[in-house]
């Protein structure tokens, strides 16, 4: 073949090989595929060895992008350093055809590689403004020849190509990436109208909640409806121990429950403070079956928050939602939601707390100011009563008229005191008169003041003393108090056809412990976290809710303590502690 034949076979090669790697070029791989590919048709077309395509990043440095024939490192090079580092800061192709006798030549690359560089060809790739945005490099050419003019020429045209690829794809990159960030854009806008639409939807649902019960079915509805659960919990910790109310997605009312603080799933949130998401919660230890079976339905899944209403603060309870219906687990978004409705209702929790408390406090100084007028107009009356009781008992005389003289002006200074302890309880004032007592006489006084009631009842008393000393008490009022447990005892057990309430007398430490127990029905559950507060009755057309709340202040002021337990369907215990 002559020289121009084979000039021109070669020609037309080139011109193929161009045409393919504009193709490469133009192709929608992604811009490392479209620039490896390309690197690898410039390595045959220009018949070198090896190829590198250097770009420039945004600290003005050359950083390798492709290097075709080595899998190395990534090779940096500040501009200035190395041929193709001179390139760059020079913006010319540059030839030379013994790498290792030019002193801007960098062998480190070789050295790490073990790739010997003979001859290099070096070419600026510029942008649309002219600005050198990178640097191709092919080095030895195969055969042993060196690389001439003509081969810079060629490799001058890739460089252009290689250009309009890498700003095109740039552009690309930037206009997807303000897509993005615009999408995103759009998206948190349209998270935080929801947000803003279910704050005023919470504050709509606070504002017509009148009570604990309204307001955990209308805020574990809206949670159910965000999260697509079918069960919820609002777990709430109180002075007496926790609160479960559970509501189901089709249910009109709250199902309330007391439970064991810090027992079950959402006992453990509201005491740790943490979230909680399991996909199969019966595989948990802190599942409770117990629990589960008191809300009557099997949690397949489950995801629970605290409910904190400051930073800092602990936790009030949790709020749980199960079984959500498309899934197996809760996801972020559910979470958050949830945390969102959390938060809110933590502060309402608070705020009905208070409002509950303010009304309480009113109501109770009404009640002060009625019972201090009522004390006022019965002084006269109970005078008159007792006075008529004294002539009858002197016209009867003997000694069973003095005693009944006694038991009634003991009767009518009851109702004297009991008025006034109740005023003294509105206002906040604590006062006992304190003197030696024996627990015997104690016992015997509480038999005959509540022998009217029990009889009238069909009820028995049993009295068993284990402890037979003496108490310092106040016992006008510590009776009262032991009364009025009594005859919530009869109250209950006439519902439910009881017999006998036991009580039994004990010197426990530095504690004489008195216990009242009964077979009737049991505290209703939805009064058990409240029943020593004021106003809190259930079942009693006459109750006034005050009786027990009055006695706890009683025993405090003796620096004692009263509690109860109590079973459903079972009876009640009550154990009043006192000091020695």
């Amino acid at each position: 073949m002559t020289e121009p034949v084979a000039q021109k076979v070669r020609l037309e090669q080139q011109i193929l090989a161009l045409k393919e790697i504009g193709l490469v070029l133009e192709s929608t791989m992604s811009l490392e595929e479209v620039l490896t590919l390309a690197v690898e048709r410039t390595t045959h077309l220009m018949g070198a060895q090896r190829s590198t395509l250097f770009l420039m990043d945004e600290s003005k440095e050359l950083v390798s992008r492709v290097i075709d024939g080595e899998e190395v490192a990534e090779i940096r090079l500040p501009l200035g350093r190395g041929l193709a580092g001179w390139v760059a800061r020079h913006g010319q192709p540059l030839m030379v055809a013994d790498a290792y006798k030019d002193e801007r030549f960098d062998e480190t690359w070789d050295t790490a590689s073990g790739f010997r560089t003979e001859c290099v060809l070096c070419h600026p790739i510029r942008g649309r403004n002219g600005r050198v945005i990178g640097v191709v490099e092919v080095m030895n050419k195969v055969g042993g020849d060196v690389f001439d003019e003509a081969d810079q020429v060629l490799l001058g045209l890739l460089s252009g190509q290689l250009a309009m690829t890498i700003e095109n794809s740039r552009l690309m990159l930037d206009l997807v990436g303000k897509n993005r960030a615009l999408l995103e854009t759009k998206q948190g806008l349209e998270r935080r109208n929801q947000e803003l639409d279910l704050l005023l939807d919470l504050e709509r649902l606070v504002a017509r909640s009148e009570d604990m019960d309204t307001l955990a079915l209308s805020i574990i509805k809206r949670t159910l409806k965000l999260t697509h659960g079918t069960v919820g919990m609002l777990y709430r910790l109180d002075d007496s121990g926790a609160e479960a109310r559970v509501v189901f997605e089709d249910g009109e009312e709250a199902q309330v429950m007391r439970v064991e603080p810090g027992m079950g799933l959402a006992g453990w949130v509201a005491v740790k403070g943490r979230d909680l998401n399991l996909s199969s919660p019966e595989l948990d230890p802190r599942f409770s079956e117990h629990i589960e079976a008191r809300i009557g339905a099997h949690l397949e899944n489950m995801a629970a928050v605290p409910l904190v209403s400051s930073k800092d603060g602990p936790a009030q309870g949790a709020l749980l939602v199960g079984n959500r219906r498309f899934g197996n687990v809760f996801d972020e978004s559910d979470m958050a939601w949830m945390h969102l409705v959390a938060n809110r209702l933590a502060g309402a929790l608070e705020y009905l707390t208070y409002r509950e408390r303010r009304e309480r406090d009113r109501r109770l100084a009404t009640v002060g100011r009625l019972l201090a007028g009522v004390l006022h107009d019965l002084k006269s009356p109970i005078s008159v009563a007792s006075g008529y009781a004294e002539l009858l008992a002197q016209r009867a005389g003997g000694k069973e008229a003095a005693e009944d003289l006694e038991q009634i002006n003991k009767a009518l200074g009851r109702v004297t005191t009991m008025a006034a302890d109740i005023v003294a309880f509105t206002r906040g004032e604590r006062r006992i008169l304190s003197s030696q007592v024996l627990v015997p006489e104690l016992m015997n006084e509480l038999e005959r003041q509540a022998a009217p009631l029990l009889n009238a009842a069909g009820i028995r008393m049993k009295i068993t003393l284990r402890s037979t000393g003496s108490v310092r008490v106040d016992s006008e009022k510590l009776l009262r108090v032991f009364y009025n447990i009594v005859r919530n005892a009869v109250e209950a057990m006439e519902q439910q056809g009881g017999e006998v309430i036991v009580v039994e007398v004990d010197q426990l430490g530095s504690e004489t412990v008195f216990s009242f127990t009964d077979d009737g029905p049991g505290v209703p559950e939805e009064i058990q976290g409240e029943l020593f507060d004021s106003f809190v009755t259930a079942g009693k057309a006459d109750g006034t809710g005050l009786g027990l709340a009055v006695a706890k202040e009683i025993v405090k002021a003796h620096g004692g303590g009263i509690e109860y337990e109590t079973v459903e369907g079972r009876g009640t215990t009550f154990l009043v502690r006192i000091p020695n």
